[in-house]
């Protein structure tokens, strides 16, 4: 496949992302029961990249230890790849009394927050006691070499 196929070919799966994107891929399939209306909501999160290379002119290839052996060059290469997520958010529930939005709360993640905000506290309070015991550590150094202290 040359670089002209390769470039066709993302163009046109590119082209495809806004259609599987829409609002279909945010909000899921309406589910009808007992007189409610439940919507589900999503956050979707996608990317994706490409490389391509060449070269030409002369290269080098390795020969017996200790020589260097010339060849004439050529190049190629490419790639690409991509990915995505779907993260519930909420449920929208339609009902002859009105309207609720109910969030999903993702208990995992509020915890792993909580422990990143606890270790990052420790970190700076005992960056703190570290820094405050060598501070100390050279006033007492100091004051016995001048002889101030007993």
């Amino acid at each position: 496949m040359d670089i002209t196929d390769a470039a066709d070919e993302l163009v046109r799966q590119v082209s495809g992302i806004p259609q599987e994107l829409g609002a279909s891929a945010c909000f899921g399939e309406a589910v009808v029961r007992d007189g409610h209306t439940l919507i589900p909501v999503a956050r979707v999160n996608f990317g994706y990249g490409l490389g391509f290379g060449g070269g030409q002119g002369k290269g080098f290839e390795p020969g017996e230890p200790g020589t260097v052996g010339q060849s004439e060059g050529s190049g190629g290469g490419g790639g690409g790849g991509g990915g995505g997520s779907s993260t519930p958010v909420a449920v929208i529930d339609i009902s002859e009394s009105g309207v609720r939005i109910e969030p999903i709360e993702d208990k995992t993640r509020m915890a792993m927050a909580g422990i990143t905000m606890v270790a990052w506290n420790a970190f700076w309070v005992l960056w703190t006691i570290r820094t405050v015991v060598r501070e100390r550590a050279k006033t007492r150094k100091l004051e016995i070499e001048s002889g101030k202290s007993e």
